[in-house]
């Protein structure tokens, strides 16, 4: 009890040591950050062995010693108060929560307007809903889709098949911007690798009516992102109309050619609905296709999502393959609320931030200038 006195004397005469307030401040938490001359260890002892320091709630989380000399602590009031009151203690500041940045294409469609501001609020999660990735496979053990993909033999349809799974990355990086925890639009959406594309990144017509053909065949409330192209074909068009008449939404990108949209398939499909791509200061991207048979721009250049190499790793990827999969994922936020394709067709357009794009000049200003928005 003399010891205690002692150092509440102390503190009385030469004062606490400062405390820094965070605003999202962790609740008695607190990181408490020692002179350049303590060694951490001795700190550790010295604070250990206060008088009533843990019946005054005190506890000991971490120990810091290399880039800081201090300890993240669980303190009271009065432990607080008592730490501070310490000739060692440099200052205290409250522990607080910090959050992995949001990547810029979903921070940029849940607000109207630049700049942006580091958040993602979308106002539904694709509960409920199925995504059909048509492309290179997925690789599904990757962490970020916390097991809600899947890949298999019976959705391979590629002349080369690998069990529906990912050995280009294209896929795999479409589907984390479709539905993954961290990159995707839709967090909460079951995915589904449909390999039409091989390892060089590409496939033949019939593969991927073939691909088109297996989702059509499927039930419950689906949604097709189909980030891929080619020259135009009346049979890929066909099949993107019946997919669309068996009750699913048929996302698919522009095209990275800079030209008309309407010269390539399935992009110039009359039940598509087809994306071209922005960058992150709302200019259509120098690559991507444009015209009337663009229904809408989102995301597409310098987007990070996941990696096929690795389970925890990350790529960073521009196309419109990636405008075109985070308008899938807010086709798929409609989908759970709709079964009508061609409610959800309207929802996207009629949601959309309007005349925020620039660069819709000379033969790009037949594109309509809608943003996609999901907030």
């Amino acid at each position: 009890m003399k010891f205690l006195l002692v150092v509440l004397f102390a503190a009385a005469v030469s004062g606490l040591a400062p405390l820094y307030t965070q605003k999202d401040k962790i609740e008695g938490s607190y990181l408490v950050i020692f002179k350049d001359n303590v060694n951490v260890k001795d700190a550790v002892a010295t604070i250990k062995s206060l008088p009533f320091f843990t019946s005054l709630g005190g506890t000991i989380d971490r120990e810091y010693s290399n880039v800081l000399k201090g300890i993240a602590a669980t303190l009271s009031k009065k432990a607080l108060d008592l730490v501070r009151g310490l000739d060692i203690v440099e200052y205290v500041e409250e522990d607080q929560m910090m959050y992995a940045l949001v990547e810029w294409g979903l921070d940029r469609i849940d607000q109207r307007s630049l700049p942006l501001n580091n958040g993602y609020s979308p106002k539904g999660t694709g509960s409920g809903v199925s995504v059909y990735v048509l492309d290179t496979g997925i690789n599904a053990n990757h962490n970020d889709f916390g097991g809600r993909a899947s890949t298999s033999s019976s959705m391979d349809f590629h002349s080369n098949p690998n069990n529906g799974v990912d050995c280009h990355g294209h896929g795999t990086h479409c589907a984390g911007t479709v539905g993954g925890s961290s990159y995707g639009v839709a967090k909460s959406v079951t995915l589904y690798g449909v390999r039409v594309l091989g390892c060089w990144g590409s496939g033949s017509t019939s593969g991927i009516v073939d691909g088109m053909n297996y989702v059509g065949g499927r039930s419950g409330s689906r949604v097709a992102s189909m980030s891929l192209g080619g020259g135009a074909s009346i049979t890929t068009d066909n099949a993107v109309t019946n997919l669309y008449n068996n009750g699913v939404p048929v996302i698919v990108a522009a095209g990275n050619e800079n030209q008309d949209a309407c010269n390539v398939s399935p992009a110039r499909a009359s039940r598509a609905y087809t994306v071209g791509a922005t960058d992150s200061s709302d200019k259509i991207a120098s690559f991507s296709n444009w015209g009337t048979c663009v229904d809408i721009f989102a995301p597409g250049v310098d987007v990070r999502s996941a990696s096929h190499s690795s389970n925890y790793g990350s790529t960073t990827m521009s196309g419109t393959s990636m405008a075109c999969p985070h308008t899938a994922g807010a086709a798929a936020i409609e989908r759970a609320s709709t079964s009508s394709v061609s409610s959800i067709y309207s929802a996207l357009t009629n949601n959309a931030s309007s005349n925020k794009i620039s660069g819709l000049t000379l033969s790009k200003s037949s594109s309509p200038n809608l943003l996609l928005y999901v907030g």
